[in-house]
């Protein structure tokens, strides 16, 4: 019983330090790619081209979040992060 419980700790320890580091080697999410693939499933991108000029940071995060309201999945928070980074920084 104890070698059982021994052998499960280990493969345990394993299992969370490879999920640790993977976590820790993912790259950063491309917040212009994101943009261009996830608002091109509804509307062309010079829609969106024409909006950076106009619009501050506050009206991105208002549009990103209102066509996240309209088309369920379309990103989760860390692509909607990226995805503002971009639009707020270009």
């Amino acid at each position: 019983m104890k070698k059982a419980a021994t052998i499960s700790g280990v493969v345990l320890g394993g299992f969370l330090l490879f999920a640790g580091t993977a976590a820790m080697t993912s790259e950063p999410l491309d917040g212009e790619k994101l943009a261009q693939e996830r608002c091109t499933q509804c509307h062309g991108f010079g829609r969106v081209e024409r909006a950076m000029a106009e619009k501050d940071p506050a009206a991105w995060e208002a549009t990103v979040d209102r066509m996240i309201g309209k088309k369920s999945g379309l990103l989760n928070e860390e692509e909607r992060a990226a995805v503002l980074g971009y639009l707020v920084n270009r």
